[in-house]
């Protein structure tokens, strides 16, 4: 594994366990695991044993890359979510969970908002709305059908309102019945996306997450 890639993790996973400590009030090493969790190790003992058996002069390893859509590492760290708090299953059969839900939680340093809905055929469209505010949004305290229940792909606001109480939208297919894996490649079959003035680029610096047993491309079923 490169050195200079994981030293550069090892920074990017200690900033984000300071503010995952600050927004959920846990203590420095659970957020370090929390932290080390979303970038697609067990816990930081797990990366730290990494690091040790790296070396200068190995090759890269895709797990610790650069190189994902940045719509498809939300989508990767989204379900990674949702699979450690066992909120979905990657078993398309099984019946043990809910067919469809959200949850509020921390993606990347930031609450996100990651909803999840049983489209038939064992598919599950997963939507990540990361850098999420609910106390901005301008549905969130209505009433009746105009209040946001986290049931669609995108926000229940007019799009020129986003900006105000989110960074990136988007919205993929996760695939169970024919293999494990994030419908298509790069952003082929990302949709609903949007995405704040300069928040792409923060995503496209963050290092590939790495998938919680599925694969993050695979084959687009229409």
């Amino acid at each position: 594994m490169n050195r200079k890639i994981i030293s550069h993790t090892a920074d990017y996973i200690k900033r984000q366990a300071k503010s995952i400590k600050k927004k959920e009030g846990i203590t420095h090493v659970e957020a370090l695991d929390k932290s080390a969790v979303l970038c697609g190790y067990h816990n930081w003992s797990h990366f730290l044993n990494k690091d040790k058996q790296s070396s200068p002069s190995a090759p890269p390893d895709y797990k610790q890359s650069n190189t994902m859509n940045p719509y498809r590492k939300l989508l990767v760290a989204g379900i990674n979510e949702l699979l450690n708090n066992s909120q979905i299953s990657l078993d398309g059969k099984n019946e043990n969970f809910s067919q469809s839900g959200h949850i509020i939680t921390n993606l990347f340093g930031h609450t996100s908002a990651i909803m999840w809905t049983d489209i038939g055929f064992e598919e599950l469209r997963i939507s990540v709305w990361w850098k999420y505010d609910h106390s901005l949004h301008p549905q969130a305290n209505l009433t009746g059908s105009s209040r946001e229940k986290f049931t669609l792909e995108k926000p229940l606001a007019k799009r020129q309102h986003y900006k105000k109480f989110v960074g990136v939208v988007a919205s993929g297919w996760l695939e169970r019945k024919d293999g494990k894996y994030i419908q298509g490649e790069k952003n082929r079959a990302i949709f609903e996306v949007y995405t704040r003035k300069g928040e792409k680029e923060v995503l496209e610096r963050i290092p590939d997450p790495m998938p919680n047993g599925f694969k993050p491309e695979g084959k687009f079923r229409f």
